[in-house]
């Protein structure tokens, strides 16, 4: 085949799954927030009706730190894929920070674009394409770079494309399973 390369497309291969891997648990936390309105939790209110609306609230912050913590605590156990694809050593004493940081870089990232959303005028759950995919992949980065250090931009760009790819899949699942009230 011309210009086919196996070691090539390897090498390209892994580069995509290093970038997913490293960006499971955000991508767990930002399907949480759904999670928070099922169950009902006692924080169920608004951050800021004037700014965000009413169904930015504070128990997104809860759940979407949980779904990242526990997702990265079971990243942590696949040593054999961490040494493969891990962007950072999974057996650092801060990984609960790391954690910590994904999950609320995710909702920070939904609630600083909903402040704009508002600014303009668009409604709440009202699409805003393609911010509304990609909000809590920049949130998880900014906060997440100063302790993981810096990924590089190709690295970046690979999230960005794949979540604009894989996001509105993972939203459609979100919902008919109950975790999303849209399904966008």
């Amino acid at each position: 085949l011309l210009g086919f390369s196996w070691k090539r497309n390897w090498v390209q291969v892994m580069f995509i799954l290093e970038a997913l891997w490293f960006f499971l648990p955000a991508f767990a936390a930002n399907q949480c927030p759904g999670l928070a309105v099922q169950l009902n939790l006692p924080w169920h209110s608004p951050v800021s009706k004037q700014w965000l609306g009413t169904n930015k609230t504070w128990d997104a912050y809860y759940v979407a730190a949980a779904g990242s913590l526990l997702t990265i605590y079971f990243q942590k156990f696949f040593s054999g894929v961490n040494a493969s694809i891990g962007l950072f050593s999974y057996d650092r004493s801060d990984l609960w920070l790391i954690g910590l940081l994904f999950g609320v870089g995710a909702v920070l990232g939904d609630h600083v674009k909903s402040f704009f959303k508002r600014r303009i005028g668009i409604r709440p759950s009202e699409r805003w394409w393609p911010l509304d995919a990609i909000d809590f992949a920049i949130g998880s980065l900014v906060v997440t770079m100063p302790i993981v250090g810096w990924i590089g931009w190709k690295r970046i760009t690979v999230i960005i494309v794949l979540w604009l790819v894989v996001h509105p899949v993972g939203n459609k699942v979100g919902y008919h399973i109950g975790l999303r009230t849209k399904p966008w």
